[in-house]
């Protein structure tokens, strides 16, 4: 694939030549894996981020008097959206151990026209986050060979598993330390962490990343536990008496060279566009744990091209995520017998 022009404008993407068929290799892996190893439970969980802590309902309420450059899409006026939010590991299954975390955020009720070809008409729109300020790859190409790893370490034999696992420990690759950066987070509560998009989308003309930064005045001491559910079992205790409070914060692009749409292991400078706060989310006391709704949150589809055009995910991992995420899903929901839809209020 060729490298980026030598100019490039604020916003713009650049897709490489034989970008699609590198995107079509990853949704082929992942649904290998998805047949060799996720469809053996029962529910099959998702490829991505499968252990849910839970999804709590949530107002996510936009900013007054926000400055003109950040008013498009959902923060054209300030106004509350219902939401529900769901938190999950990327991997690991058993809390105590170090992993990568979730945040994905659902609004509802939210009216226009959506990307999705098949969802056009759908009332929802997700943000994506993780508690890693950058991604671990820097384009699609890059995406492919760790696929490729991934695929012998889940289902190789004996010596592949040997293999791969070891290039995940020790490999020097950027790559690999990204990964194993992102991966070795220990969280006490859902509720306390920072979590970032790692990968821009547009607002309005523009391009952002944005993140959600907890606000913990009052909030409870988190009580440190052993449980493998441990992160559930803090989320519940602290929404048992509490409200939980975030900020969701906004980082324009200003410089297209040095905060690059294509290449989301870059950090982008906060003191070149600091973030903006664009909105709060009010977590309120509830419980969310009843089997119903531990089921509810299951069937939940999560993608960031749940967007209005005005929210369009930007970048080559974008564009990779919009395959894998739909393939995976459709066939995550024909394996556990329950349609895929797009929630209403």
């Amino acid at each position: 694939m060729s490298n980026l022009p030598v100019k490039i404008a604020l916003g713009e993407e650049f897709i490489p030549v034989g970008e699609e068929v590198a995107i079509d290799q990853i949704v082929a892996i992942h649904r290998y894996i998805q047949e060799f190893c996720d469809r053996r439970r029962k529910p099959v969980p998702r490829g991505q981020h499968p252990k849910q802590h839970g999804c709590v309902r949530a107002d996510f309420i936009i900013e007054p008097d926000l400055p003109e450059v950040l008013r498009h899409g959902v923060f054209c006026e300030p106004r509350p959206y219902r939401a529900l939010i769901r938190f999950s590991n990327g991997r690991q299954w058993d809390d105590t151990i170090h992993d990568v975390h979730g945040m994905a955020i659902k609004l509802l009720e939210v009216e226009g026209e959506k990307v999705l070809e098949s969802e056009k008409d759908a009332q929802t729109q997700d943000f994506l986050m993780i508690d890693h300020p950058v991604f671990f790859v820097r384009n699609v190409a890059d995406y492919v060979s760790l696929m490729e790893d991934f695929r012998s370490f889940a289902t190789g034999g004996i010596l592949s598993k040997i293999y791969s696992g070891l290039k995940f420990l020790l490999s020097p690759d950027q790559q690999f330390r990204l990964l194993r950066a992102a991966g070795n987070k220990k969280s006490d509560s859902p509720l306390g962490t920072q979590y970032w998009s790692t990968t821009p989308i547009k607002l309005g003309p523009n391009a952002i990343r944005f993140s959600v930064r907890p606000d913990l005045a009052g909030a409870p001491a988190v009580l440190t536990s052993g449980s493998k559910d441990k992160l559930r079992e803090a989320m519940s205790a602290h929404l048992r008496h509490h409200e939980a409070r975030f900020d969701f914060l906004v980082q324009l692009q200003t410089d297209p060279v040095a905060m690059p749409v294509e290449d989301p292991t870059v950090v982008w400078d906060e003191t070149a566009s600091p973030y903006r706060k664009a909105a709060t989310i009010r977590i309120p006391c509830q419980s969310f744990e009843s089997k119903e709704q531990m089921q509810f949150c299951e069937n939940l589809s999560f993608t960031p091209w749940h967007a209005l055009a005005e929210h369009r995910p930007l970048g080559g991992i974008n564009r990779a995520r919009k395959k894998v995420y739909q393939a995976i899903s459709q066939r995550r929901h024909e394996l556990n017998g329950v349609p895929m839809q797009e929630p209403n209020a």
